[in-house]
């Protein structure tokens, strides 16, 4: 290797063939050299031993998994969803090539849901609004018209010195003819 200046100029190794390895076959293990050159290990001594995953399976179909493939597959789904959801994250994977189309209907959706909220809440609050105030109006009435009652009574109790009279004016009671105990028994 020579370097000059800002050049690199590199030859390897004399022999060596492009993409060509000398020490590792295409599928992991090592060749004759490798063993070797690294020992009986897989490539050394303080390499991990090679994990062997499963093949990933390519069938989109429910049909092409088995009942306990798809339980599983359908449970790592819903903790990615649930994950998701805690994290606040969109339910947009990474590698979704329609992933802009995606973010924008939920963002059309949540700004639906949020209208809805606010029509919810308004039409809530003009219900408490009525409420209130028909309720406000019936105390108001019955509280002034009891306040009345009760001024007119002591007014007649005070200015007139009748008590029988004043009970009479409250109760509404007052010009009308007396009927006895006795009689409304008879009827």
């Amino acid at each position: 290797m020579i370097v000059n200046g800002a050049e690199l100029c590199h030859w390897g190794i004399k022999g060596m063939k492009w993409g060509v390895r000398r020490y590792q076959n295409k599928d992991g293990t090592l060749t004759a050299a490798g063993r070797k050159h690294y020992g009986e290990g897989n490539a050394g001594e303080d390499a991990e031993p090679k994990v062997e995953y499963a093949p990933k399976r390519t069938g989109g179909r429910a049909e092409d998994y088995s009942d306990e493939e798809l339980r599983a597959r359908i449970q790592r789904l819903q903790m990615e969803q649930q994950y998701r959801d805690l994290q606040g994250d969109t339910n947009i994977r990474a590698d979704d090539p329609n992933k802009e189309l995606k973010a924008e209907k939920e963002r059309l959706q949540l700004q639906k849901d949020v209208k809805q909220l606010r029509k919810d809440v308004y039409e809530g609050q003009s219900f408490v609004k009525t409420v209130m105030t028909n309720g406000a109006q019936k105390f108001l009435t019955k509280a002034v018209s009891g306040a009345m009652s009760y001024s007119a009574k002591q007014f007649i109790i005070k200015a007139l010195d009748n008590p029988d009279l004043a009970n009479a004016v409250v109760n509404g009671t007052a010009g009308k003819p007396d009927q006895k105990k006795d009689d409304k028994k008879d009827n």
